[in-house]
């Protein structure tokens, strides 16, 4: 029993940082129509950002707000420059997200070289709760993603600029006729998704290495939780996550840890098989 509960809480610390990245994937699909495939780079950037305002001897929490400020803004400037033009047209919001891709970890590799760098993370050593040894670092990642999760969910519920995403989300032609200005909705929608995916890249830097490259790995982790959970639906993004990072838990522990990355797919295709609009169904966005 103890085993278990020790995997269990290892899950859903994970599952927390992996919510955190589809948070901003599938708001932006639901709301906007675009799947993003350059949401990773963003990941990834933000990793970058806090690593040299933390090498510059800055803590570790200014270095995170400075990646969620600086892919905020990145995202909005993707949204003007580029999505926008895209609209109504997948494919072509597809082969520019692939564009981007290359461009943006080719740049990164030139600049910072492919040299994996490391942050040290705000707090070190472990925590013992009764039987229980639990990583302090990982315990402080679940906190965080919980309250951004959290603060999310609260800022679309009581916010004025969420209350209009919110009735962007039931109709899009509705909320124009009562006064919503969409295009400015939608590229905040862009600068909140980049901006979550630039915390979620500070949380990866204090867990794991800083490549250029290291933007596949939660990409392709976001793209299985939105559609797990359903394309377009916040709740099912959110649950996901945790779904996910418990399955890798179990499946590292009982069966191969070799095999992490593979398990998301299998419980993707089993669900899909029986629930083929996800979990929380994806026939309309709901936030």
């Amino acid at each position: 029993m103890l085993d278990f509960v020790q995997t269990s809480i290892d899950g859903l610390m994970v599952g927390g940082l992996y919510a955190t990245v589809a948070l901003g994937i599938t708001l932006v699909f639901g709301l906007v129509g675009i799947l993003n495939f350059a949401h990773g780079q963003s990941v990834m950037l933000g990793a970058y950002v806090t690593f040299f305002v933390v090498s510059a001897g800055y803590p570790f929490w200014l270095g995170a707000l400075f990646a969620a400020i600086a892919m905020g803004l990145f995202g909005a400037l993707l949204e003007r420059a580029v999505f926008r033009r895209t609209l109504g047209d997948p494919l072509a919001g597809l082969a520019v997200s692939l564009g981007i891709i290359m461009i943006v970890e080719n740049l990164a590799a030139a600049a910072f070289s492919p040299d994996p760098r490391f942050v040290d993370p705000p707090v070190s050593g472990s925590v013992q709760i009764g039987p229980l040894i639990l990583s302090s670092q990982r315990l402080l990642v679940l906190f965080v993603s919980v309250v951004l999760i959290g603060g999310f969910n609260l800022f679309l519920q009581r916010a004025t600029l969420g209350k209009a995403i919110r009735a962007m989300a039931q109709s899009r032609e509705g909320a124009a006729l009562v006064g919503v200005r969409v295009p400015m909705i939608s590229r905040a929608i862009f600068t909140i998704g980049s901006a979550l995916a630039g915390a979620a890249g500070a949380l990866y830097a204090s867990l794991f290495a800083i490549t250029p490259y290291m933007g596949a790995t939660p990409l392709t982790k976001g793209f299985i939780l939105a559609a797990l959970g359903g394309l377009g639906s916040v709740p099912g993004a959110i649950a996901a996550g945790f779904l996910l990072g418990l399955a890798e838990s179990f499946g590292s522990r009982y069966l191969s840890a070799s095999f992490r990355d593979g398990y998301g797919f299998i419980i993707l295709i089993f669900a899909l098989l029986f629930l083929p609009t996800g979990l929380f169904g994806a026939g309309k966005a709901r936030v």
